[in-house]
């Protein structure tokens, strides 16, 4: 039976894994996420930084290096071309996120738990999503009324029924730190 459950656990890794790899490779690092930069066979160089605010990294024999903005596997390519030029010769370079800074949307107006709700590096959040996290729309929440604002780009109201509705991934918002909804009331 242990075999069964170890065998099945391990199924279900192997199947989730890619998804995961995907969104990890996709995320573009920023200000206060923590990387480990391993440099094989150079103990010096291999550590554990934290992203500056201003999006960088100290490295021994680099100074300051700009990684916000980048991906992993960019950071990783850019470092190895760096050391390569001057101090090492073939460096083989791999750099994950060990930790997410801590991003937010909020979530305000008629739901159950409004206030903000934490979003990790790895996930991805629709506007469905985060209602769903903010316990629901209460009864007086008014399901035409949904507004949506990423702060100095857009603002929009949805129903509802638009958000159940959109099927096309490309056209389904994903939630960027410091994105608000705002749940408007029926009696209003």
């Amino acid at each position: 039976m242990k075999k069964i459950v170890l065998i099945a656990t391990m199924a279900l890794c192997n199947w989730l894994n890619p998804v995961r790899a995907q969104v990890a490779a996709d995320y573009k690092v920023a200000p206060n996420d923590i990387l480990i930069i391993d440099v094989f066979g150079e103990k010096d160089l291999s550590r554990q930084v934290t992203v500056s605010a201003s999006g960088r990294i100290n490295m021994f024999l680099l100074d300051e290096v700009e990684v916000a903005g980048k991906t992993t596997t960019e950071i990783k390519e850019l470092l190895t071309k760096l050391l390569d030029k001057d101090f090492l010769v073939d460096p083989q370079v791999a750099v994950e996120v060990k930790e997410y800074r801590i991003r937010e949307v909020f979530v305000n107006g008629m739901v159950n738990k409004p206030g903000s709700i934490t979003l990790t590096g790895e996930q991805s959040l629709s506007i469905l999503g985060a209602l769903a996290r903010a316990g629901g729309l209460t009864p007086r929440a008014n399901e035409k009324k949904i507004k949506f604002t990423r702060p100095g780009v857009m603002e929009k109201t949805f129903s509802m029924e638009e958000l159940k509705r959109e099927t096309d991934g490309s056209k389904i918002i994903t939630l960027q730190p410091g994105d608000i909804i705002e749940v408007a009331d029926k009696l209003i």
